[in-house]
């Protein structure tokens, strides 16, 4: 018997990847305002690479301070504003986060029909959003959307011993729902996070194929229990599910 619901967020319930790119061009507008000697694409292209970690091995220097997101990010762009030999005060490094964070917040939301589609799972399920990410970009998301009017329970990988994929984060949400792994799915569009934990966990895992080349080449090792393109879709895996 089906009791209990586990979700993503970023991708999974909320179009993360659009609130991206309007952050992007809020941060684009507000560097070439201010710093008009700055190759303002390169920078931006850079930065987003750098938030999510993809630059970490180019600055060691800064994977120290990942215990601080905050911190991370505004040295980040003065380390990246050095690299086109531009000198930055940490004020007006914090000025150009601030200016993100304002934009990607104003563009976050739920893709279309989510909430008609949790406030129709909420009147037969236990409701739990599993979110991988630091405290500092997952708070702001949560609070954007209200997401605790939506959801019985929110985990933020960030403030928990593990993320996912690791059991233990699968285990807390079990525990707080009371329920067997056999009683619950996850839905969210990581095969290496999601998909590969609820597994791992004994949980019927639904994949939210959102077209990543680099998800398609781990298919053969990771596979998901149900595979859907649309989250509204979670409506329609479940009749199948219980069938």
């Amino acid at each position: 018997m089906l009791k209990a619901i586990f979700l993503d967020m970023d991708e999974t319930l909320c179009a993360t990847s659009v609130a991206d790119k309007q952050a992007l061009a809020t941060l684009t507008h507000y560097v070439q305002s201010q710093f008009p000697t700055l190759n303002a694409d390169v920078f931006c292209q850079r930065y987003i690479a750098g938030i999510y970690k993809q630059l970490n091995s180019e600055f060691p220097q800064l994977v120290a301070l990942l215990d601080n997101e905050l911190l991370f990010r505004q040295t980040l762009v003065q380390t990246l504003f050095a690299q086109q030999q531009i000198s930055l005060s940490f004020e007006q490094a914090k000025a150009i986060q601030a200016a993100f964070d304002d934009g990607r917040m104003a563009g976050f939301d739920f893709f279309p029909e989510v909430k008609a589609m949790l406030a129709t799972l909420r009147q037969h399920y236990k409701l739990v959003v599993i979110t991988n990410g630091p405290v500092f970009s997952q708070y702001p998301k949560l609070a954007a959307t209200a997401m605790d009017q939506h959801v019985d329970y929110i985990i933020v990988g960030g403030e928990e011993p593990e993320e996912k994929p690791a059991l233990s984060i699968f285990k807390k949400a079990l525990d707080l729902v009371k329920c067997e792994p056999s009683e619950t799915l996850h839905m969210g569009d990581s095969l290496a996070a999601d998909i590969a934990g609820a597994n791992g966990a004994g949980i019927a895992s639904v994949w939210v194929d959102t077209g990543k080349k680099s998800d398609h080449d781990k298919l053969s090792q990771i596979i998901p229990s149900y595979i859907v393109t649309q989250p509204q879709q979670l409506l329609n895996v479940i009749t199948q599910h219980l069938a």
